[in-house]
């Protein structure tokens, strides 16, 4: 219990960070780096919280919040909320 809570306080930085990376690089076809960029982030946010290295291995957290990513991605595409850029147009 007391790890689906620490998950579920870390929804807040994931939220933010991956609203932060898409307004920052609202390119298409970038979501791998765009991955990278927002675990980078979590890393940081980890290697300087106690509490998190006691509770999880950083591989661990990262099982759990990949899919968590994915459902936000998702999500905020389905409902058009992340901005596409305009395509460059081709000659």
């Amino acid at each position: 219990m007391k790890n689906i809570l620490l998950v579920l306080r870390l929804l807040p930085l994931i939220l933010a960070a991956v609203k932060a990376v898409e307004d920052a690089i609202p390119l298409p076809s970038q979501g791998r780096k765009k991955l990278d960029l927002v675990l980078d982030i979590i890393q940081q946010a980890y290697d300087a919280s106690d509490e998190l290295s006691r509770s999880f291995t950083f591989e661990r957290l990262v099982a759990v919040v990949v899919p968590m990513i994915g459902k936000i991605v998702d999500l905020n595409n389905e409902l058009g909320l992340f901005k596409k850029s305009a395509q460059p147009v081709k000659a």
